[in-house]
């Protein structure tokens, strides 16, 4: 079957048939939207980084990829979809480096535990890393977690941090690294 209709089998209304094709001149906004898309590329999985280049950037078709890497088509597609997912979301938080998580938590936040707690969470957006690193159950990990955030929602001054951490929390699952990557850091 040809690559362009399993492409609009597949699609949906954030795939890759909403990108410019190779055959029309780039408009500005498509230009900085890809720019934006490769600058986060690090914070993916290279795997699915890689998958997104040749398939974006080189116009690779996803049979082809599948063979590369040694997946189905459906899967590779399914991948490529997946990472254009993360990126969407990783492009809505915005970046604080540890110093600045350290400072506007420690301006809010007395207990030692819950500033670890929101700023490993919001680096590398697994609880039950961060549950292995404190020495806590990933419930406890949770339950902190859950609590600060809540406990944040009124503070001005912590509104872009709470802001992040709501979007890491509503997407944990999707922001989650693989078993062999767990311990790079997504934000930093």
């Amino acid at each position: 079957m040809d690559n362009v209709i399993l492409e609009r089998i597949f699609s949906n209304e954030h795939s890759m048939s909403n990108l410019p094709s190779c055959y029309e001149e780039m408009t500005e906004d498509s230009k900085n939207k890809l720019e934006d898309i490769f600058k986060h590329m690090g914070r993916i999985n290279e795997t699915e980084a890689d998958m997104l280049e040749l398939h974006l950037v080189k116009g690779i078709p996803q049979s082809t990829i599948g063979r590369i890497f040694g997946y189905t088509q459906p899967n590779i597609h399914y991948r490529i979809m997946r990472a254009l997912e993360r990126l969407k979301v990783i492009l809505k938080i915005e970046i604080f480096s540890e110093e600045e998580l350290e400072s506007k938590l420690r301006g809010f936040f007395t207990n030692e535990k819950d500033i670890l707690v929101l700023k490993l969470v919001y680096l590398y957006s697994s609880q039950s890393l961060v549950a292995r690193e404190i020495g806590e159950s990933q419930g406890k990990v949770r339950y902190r977690f859950l609590r600060c955030l809540k406990a944040m929602e009124n503070c001005a001054e912590l509104s872009d941090l709470c802001l992040a951490l709501n979007v890491v929390n509503e997407n944990i699952t999707l922001l989650r690294k693989g078993k062999n990557e767990e311990t790079r850091r997504v934000f930093l």
